[in-house]
């Protein structure tokens, strides 16, 4: 009776694609999680650069206004009126101030 009896076929378990379904999960993870890093390593220097141009910006602004307040000292009527009498210097006399039209 060879035909009651099956014929039984080892099929061999597909354990390859399982095993690369998990490598390339597993090397997508590590690609995610390299590049989370990176962008925070970014954010964090961007940071830093951030930090330090407004520190640069807060210093310029003290120059600026050290300067405006020498600018003012340096333009004072009171102060110029001081030089000119230093270097004997007079308001000048009427006809020696010509109007270009």
């Amino acid at each position: 009776m060879p035909a009651a009896k099956s014929i039984k076929r080892k099929v061999k378990p597909a354990h390859a694609p399982h095993r690369l379904l998990q490598a390339l999960l597993g090397v997508a993870l590590v690609a995610a999680v390299f590049a989370t890093l990176m962008v925070r390593l970014a954010v964090m220097r961007e940071g830093y650069r951030l930090s330090a141009l407004r520190a640069q910006i807060d210093e310029l602004k003290e120059s600026n206004r050290t300067l405006k307040l020498k600018v003012a000292e340096l333009a004072s009527h009171s102060r110029l009126r001081a030089l000119a009498a230093k270097y004997r210097m007079t308001p000048p006399a009427r006809g020696q101030v010509v109007v270009v039209p």
